[in-house]
């Protein structure tokens, strides 16, 4: 039951800190115009503020379970306050534990300047909530490795971690912003088109980045794939991840390519409606693919590679 709650915990701790850092960071440099009121709404004080709350107490109960493991006790209840001290205070993990933290209070300072200081704000959430995200990374495979593979492995887990929160939060924006009753008035639809393109540049360096850095803490993390990965429960989920990226990419491109120029044209023409609907479709398949791809990662880190063998 531990294990199942440990890997829930992990997931929504993955998808919160990814939208506290992504969703701001979208807002920063993905809109404009009409678009900016909208945004700010679901970017402001109500969001975010569930956002760095809801960080909070995911971490506190994701620590207990990680002192627990470490400490080998049967129940969470079994934690004496000089074992919690060991943990947080000399383990990695327990550290960026405290960074999160830290962070998260952060978050809740800059989220108090948004009424009268609204750009360094967002800077302040961005700032924060990228802190707390790359905090993941030492809850991740990188302790394996030790020197300086450890050093790089985190780097590009770091790296890993900024690229997916950017694009999730990107895709929670334009779900949320074709979602809007006003997504089919032709002014509202012409600004989001506009976003949408601009969006193009951003997305292919994310992308980028993703693959990338999946590419090099797979090497590290998996030595012989050939003979570990096949037949084990790691392998699987790697396998199926993977499958859902690569499905991933393709609804990303054909956004890219076909909808969001087909949406131009079609507020050239004066019916717009039909290609807002295939885009609201295509980019609510899209977010929640991301997010199906993140409850996988969750479990993944719980794994070693070659676990589960047939």
């Amino acid at each position: 039951m531990n294990d199942q709650l440990f890997i829930a915990i992990r997931f929504l701790l993955y998808l919160d800190l990814m939208l506290l850092f992504g969703l701001p960071l979208f807002e920063m440099y993905g809109v404009k115009g009409a678009l900016k009121k909208p945004v700010s709404l679901f970017s402001g004080w109500s969001f975010c503020f569930t956002f760095i709350s809801a960080g909070i107490v995911l971490s506190l109960a994701n620590m207990l379970l990680v002192a627990q493991s470490m400490s080998g006790v049967a129940h969470p209840g079994e934690l004496t306050l000089h074992i919690m001290e060991i943990v947080v205070g000399e383990t990695a993990v327990g550290m960026s534990w405290v960074i999160r933290l830290v962070a998260l209070v952060m978050a809740f300072v800059g989220l108090s300047l948004r009424l009268r200081y609204a750009r360094l704000s967002r800077y302040v959430l961005v700032l924060s909530g990228g802190t707390a995200l790359a905090t993941l990374a030492w809850g991740g495979h990188a302790a394996m490795n030790d020197g300086v593979r450890y050093y790089l492995h985190l780097l590009s887990d770091i790296v890993h971690l900024f690229a997916a929160g950017a694009w999730v939060g990107a895709l929670a924006a334009f779900t949320l912003l074709l979602c809007s009753k006003k997504a089919e008035e032709a002014d509202y639809a012409r600004q989001l088109a506009d976003a949408l393109t601009g969006f193009a540049r951003a997305g292919t360096l994310i992308v980028l980045s993703i693959v990338i850095t999946a590419v090099v803490n797979a090497l590290f993390i998996v030595e012989k794939p050939l003979t570990t990965l096949p037949g084990s429960d790691y392998g699987l989920l790697l396998l199926i991840k993977t499958l859902l990226f690569c499905l991933l990419l393709l609804l990303a491109a054909l956004n890219r390519f076909r909808l969001a120029p087909g949406l131009e044209n079609a507020l050239l023409q004066g019916h717009h409606k039909a290609s807002i609907i295939l885009m609201r479709k295509s980019i609510i398949t899209e977010f929640t693919l991301s997010i199906l791809i993140l409850a996988i990662v969750a479990w993944l880190g719980t794994l070693s590679p070659g676990s589960g063998m047939a």
